[in-house]
């Protein structure tokens, strides 16, 4: 439970970090890629720290496969922003752990006793209910794609929850089908892929960062690649039911606690509704038969 609470606050962390740019006015798309090359670096630092080198191929598919879905899933989140507003956008994120859950289900037979099945319902009410809080800043900048239908917003929402629960199934994927000690390799290919990605994308854009985006990107970037770090090893430990609930609700409680202390942020009677669901949801998912 250590590291799944870590990965909260890490994941949190990169919400914060990321909205608090795009509140500066900073471009996301530049911030994305220092984001993806300090992960990248801190990943193969901690590959060249280790002796074996023997690696499976199904780890190559699934860490290229999964580094695609990082990139996607962060440009489609800039896309979503812009088209349907960052509440709705997170929204969906957070509620992409559907996918990763069904297949546990299905494939792995991660199978909810009742107090868990009961908590997996609540977090569904409750991350809506949290959304709420936000309300959505004005920008002075121009977006980076500002001539997208409006009409693309539907079909870009369904994609940001399908791409992003896929990114995760693909790092619960890894931790069922894959060798416990291969995790080095698995990161430094996720995020080497969505890092080439990116520089492509700030090629095709001619958008380099400047001073305060490689600031921001690299704290999102250390963010990024920790809470990863983090969230593998929890789910060698818990299984996908009690980990993804936990990290999108527990993620949202606590980014929502430094609005109320630290920010002065007051929440409406919505959230707080959302609140209470989601902490009795985060003590049921953890309750044994």
């Amino acid at each position: 439970m250590l590291f799944l609470a870590l990965n909260i606050v890490l994941l949190s962390g990169f919400g914060l970090f990321l909205k608090h740019a795009k509140d500066n006015q900073q471009r996301l798309n530049p911030i994305g890629f220092v984001n993806y090359l300090v992960a990248f670096f801190i990943s193969i630092w901690v590959l060249s720290q280790e002796q074996d080198y023997e690696f499976s191929k199904l780890t190559f598919v699934l860490g290229i496969s999964n580094g695609v879905t990082y990139a996607a899933g962060f440009e489609l989140f800039t896309l979503g922003i812009q088209l349907s507003g960052i509440v709705v956008t997170a929204a969906l994120v957070r509620l992409s752990i559907v996918v990763p859950i069904l297949v546990s289900m299905l494939f792995w037979k991660e199978i909810p006793n009742l107090w868990q099945a009961i908590g997996l319902l609540l977090t569904f009410v409750a991350i809506p209910l949290l959304s709420q809080r936000e309300k959505e800043p004005t920008y002075k900048f121009t977006p980076d794609k500002p001539d997208v239908p409006q009409g693309l917003g539907f079909a870009i929402a369904a994609i940001i929850l399908i791409v992003t629960g896929i990114s995760r199934l693909t790092m619960k994927a890894f931790n069922e089908m894959c060798p416990i000690d291969e995790k080095s390799l698995y990161m430094s290919l996720l995020f080497g892929v969505a890092t080439l990605i990116y520089l492509g994308i700030c090629l095709y854009q001619k958008t380099w960062p400047n001073w305060w985006e490689v600031f921001y990107g690299t704290l999102i970037g250390i963010c990024n690649v920790a809470g990863s770090w983090a969230l593998l090893i929890a789910l060698d430990k818990v299984s996908a039911l009690i980990a993804f609930p936990m990290s999108s609700s527990g993620g949202v409680l606590f980014t929502m606690f430094v609005g109320m202390v630290f920010l002065r942020e007051r929440l409406g009677r919505l959230p707080l509704i959302g609140a209470l669901l989601a902490i009795v949801a985060l003590i049921f998912v953890n309750l044994k038969p």
